[in-house]
């Protein structure tokens, strides 16, 4: 009959247009959908925000066992080497830490990176990464020497030079870590708002956990951001005084064109705590 003919010539009309269609996107011919050429050093390749986080579980003869925070900024160049401006709390030390490194990226977007780490402890150490979105992430995991476990997270600043106003806005923030407690080291946690004016002062509120104990409070404060895009801030509790050892002071790094910022507590040096700012 015709019409069962013609239904029998669609149906195979039709799987001749699918199997075309796979064949197209398997040869990733379909805009968008290609896959990207293997990596090399020239894709690892800018200006990085980033953390680091961790525990010393034995020492290696220098830094001192416990967990571990670092923020700051890296430079890759494309080339194989690289460059870091960080500061770290080690248990509650905390320390300007800048030092050099190189990296071998292999074509799955994976590489090796070598870092030679100099004041205040001097050691050679291994990590391993991975690149995402296009170049602008990194992730590393801490391979070698042993009895370390530290992970981090960089992000593209995609930033020139930065002023007050790069930070202004709206943001979600973030804290998470432990502090001490005469001997006791209690865990703590912590998200919030804050909004920034752009020209140095921000207000927020901030909900807290500190060992089991919730809290909330408002908060309100200044930060100052240098030309490399990282800042300092510091924030104080509604009714707190504002002495010397009074609030909270933190160093943060901004990334993805200041949409975004890590964070770390430097004072008070006892609280090994991390955390982020997320426009809003």
């Amino acid at each position: 009959m015709p019409g069962i003919q013609l239904r029998s010539m669609s149906k195979r009309a039709l799987r001749a247009v699918l199997a075309m269609g796979a064949l197209v996107l398997s040869l990733g011919f379909v805009p968008g959908l290609q896959a990207k050429d293997g990596c090399t050093n020239q894709d690892f390749i800018g200006v990085f925000g980033f953390f680091g986080t961790g525990y010393v579980v034995q020492s290696t003869g220098t830094p001192p066992v416990g967990p571990f925070a670092r923020v700051g900024t890296f430079v890759t160049d494309g080339n194989g080497n690289l460059s870091f401006n960080s500061t770290a709390n080690f248990n509650g030390l905390i320390a300007p830490f800048d030092f050099l490194g190189t990296y071998t990226m292999d074509s799955d977007c994976t590489f090796t990176a070598v870092l030679h780490l100099t004041n205040p402890f001097t050691l050679d150490v291994t990590f391993i990464g991975g690149l995402s979105e296009d170049g602008n992430q990194s992730r590393e995991l801490f391979t070698e020497p042993p009895g370390i476990v530290i992970s981090a997270n960089g992000r593209k600043q995609n930033l020139g030079a930065c002023t007050n106003s790069d930070l202004s806005g709206p943001f979600q923030l973030e804290l998470s870590g432990s502090t001490l407690v005469g001997t006791t080291r209690l865990p703590f946690a912590g998200l919030g708002k804050i909004d920034a004016d752009g020209a140095g002062s921000f207000v927020g509120k901030l909900r807290s956990n500190f060992g089991g104990l919730s809290s909330q409070e408002n908060i309100s404060g200044t930060y100052a951001t240098a030309p490399d895009c990282t800042f300092q801030m510091k924030y104080y509790t509604a009714g707190e005084g504002k002495g010397p050892s009074d609030g909270v002071t933190l160093k943060g790094v901004l990334t993805d064109q200041g949409n975004r910022a890590f964070l770390m507590v430097l004072d008070p040096p006892s609280a090994v705590v991390l955390g982020s700012l997320d426009r809003r």
